[in-house]
């Protein structure tokens, strides 16, 4: 009778646990936290004296955002990304012997970081937003060496970098998935670029001598930033 009785009381104890840790669980619910991030598809246009030396470029834009007020009207925004703007392949033998052949790659390409702000209304099906940001930007043309069947990249040099910085003004609109915490973006930044000396394609010349002539441009490096890409906010856990 006592091991039925020591049975009965240990079965009750584990339902009687079970019931408790399902309570604690259900009342333990998702809700959006102040920090939501994302990521764009980035198409760079350039403006000014810039597009007459560079063409358009493609990239990444990733963002992350902090809600200064609950609702989400004022946000403190953070942005880091790049495009390419041009790439050139020469094949190459390796030396001594042409039964070996080699890729140079050169590629041209913006990268920046930026640090600003942005209101946005943050109800109903179409969210409008603007922001302001200062940036610093690094242009720099490299060079990679790899095999001609894409095995890899063997050596890597950059020819030629400068930094620089911008000022960027930009503003777009939120289309939520429905009820969830993601949203579709679409929006816009132009960046008033300061002077920044860089390379485009054809801007590296090759002597017979194995050296190189680099002949960099100078400009103003005015650009608009295109962006198509999709945000979520994080989630955070709360109990009812």
């Amino acid at each position: 009778m006592q091991s039925k009785a020591v049975l009965v009381l240990s079965t009750a104890f584990v339902f009687a646990s079970a019931s408790t840790v399902d309570a604690q669980i259900s009342n333990v619910t998702m809700l959006p936290s102040r920090f939501s991030f994302g990521g764009d598809f980035a198409i760079s246009q350039p403006k000014g004296e810039f597009a007459n030396n560079v063409p358009n470029g493609y990239g990444l834009d990733l963002t992350g955002m902090f809600k200064i007020d609950p609702k989400g009207y004022f946000n403190i925004r953070a942005d880091v990304g790049g495009v390419q703007y041009g790439r050139e392949t020469q094949r190459v033998n390796f030396p001594n012997t042409g039964r070996v052949s080699l890729d140079v790659e050169t590629d041209n390409r913006i990268g920046f970081g930026a640090i600003g702000v942005q209101l946005q209304n943050p109800d109903g099906w179409f969210r409008p937003y603007a922001n302001a940001a200062i940036a610093a930007t690094y242009f720099w043309t490299e060079s990679s060496l790899s095999g001609t069947d894409n095995s890899g990249t063997a050596f890597t040099t950059t020819n030629f970098d400068d930094w620089s910085h911008a000022w960027v003004f930009g503003g777009g609109v939120m289309i939520p998935f429905g009820k969830s915490i993601g949203a579709l973006n679409l929006g816009a930044r132009y960046h008033y670029g300061a002077h920044a000396r860089y390379l485009r394609e054809g801007d590296i010349t090759d002597n017979p001598d194995g050296s190189i002539n680099i002949n960099p441009r100078s400009s103003k490096t005015d650009l608009v930033l295109w962006q198509l890409g999709v945000s979520f906010t994080i989630p955070r856990p709360t109990r009812q």
